[in-house]
């Protein structure tokens, strides 16, 4: 079976490429009693469409077919479709491509009495990956060695709690929920863009497009979340 996954891979990939699409995984494996080649793909830039799928699904028929000799053992069905929001990551450029994304890894072995983290993506090296975690409400980098990774994929649905100052840059023109200790325009919540940052205040505009300016000495928490 590993030798069909790298031998459709070697034809899809560069044809794909010079397409626009990027070829996320290939999967040849047994289902009930049918043999499915799953082929994930996706837009080099922006975001795949169903409309790209159903243009797809002749391209990449067309160019599996002609494979030569064919390396199929048996008759399997073919099914074409996007990563999806939770993708897996497997190669280093999904890796590099999900830096400041949120993932979620599982080891193979305890580390810091953890066999799994859900975090921010930071930065990747050969050896690690650095992620950020929050611990009581406190965001905290932990560089997880790549060689206890068993499954990595990426996560919807997390936030990230804002406490520095590289924090509010980062959430700049992000989505962010602020509370404060004390009323302000007769609110202790908001939320919506984070439109301008200063030492003193944030500016938060939300859905209506009204602005707000919070003091940052009046914050009690403020966090950035993608599933608001």
């Amino acid at each position: 079976m590993a030798n069909v996954v790298e031998t459709v891979k070697s034809v899809l990939e560069p044809a794909l490429f010079d397409k626009g699409y990027d070829l996320w995984d290939v999967e040849y494996s047994k289902l009930g009693s049918d043999m499915i080649l799953r082929i994930l793909v996706d837009r080099l830039e922006g975001a795949i469409s169903m409309d790209d799928l159903v243009s797809l699904t002749e391209i990449i028929g067309d160019l599996v077919d002609g494979i030569e000799p064919d390396p199929f053992p048996e008759a399997y069905m073919m099914d074409i479709a996007s990563p999806g929001a939770e993708r897996e990551l497997k190669r280093d450029r999904d890796f590099d491509w999900a830096v400041g994304k949120f993932i979620h890894v599982d080891l193979s072995t305890p580390f810091q009495d953890q066999t799994l983290f859900d975090g921010e993506l930071v930065a990747v090296t050969d050896d690690a990956l650095t992620i950020a975690i929050t611990v009581k409400a406190k965001r905290q980098l932990i560089e997880v060695p790549r060689e206890l990774v068993t499954l990595a994929h990426l996560i919807i649905g997390m936030e990230r709690i804002l406490t520095t100052d590289a924090d509010y840059q980062w959430a700049l023109n992000k989505l962010v929920r602020v509370t404060t200790y004390q009323k302000i325009d007769g609110k202790k919540e908001f939320e919506g863009e984070l439109a301008e940052l200063s030492e003193d205040q944030l500016v938060i505009v939300d859905q209506e497009d009204q602005a707000f300016a919070v003091p940052r000495s009046a914050i009690a928490q403020a966090r950035h979340a993608n599933n608001f």
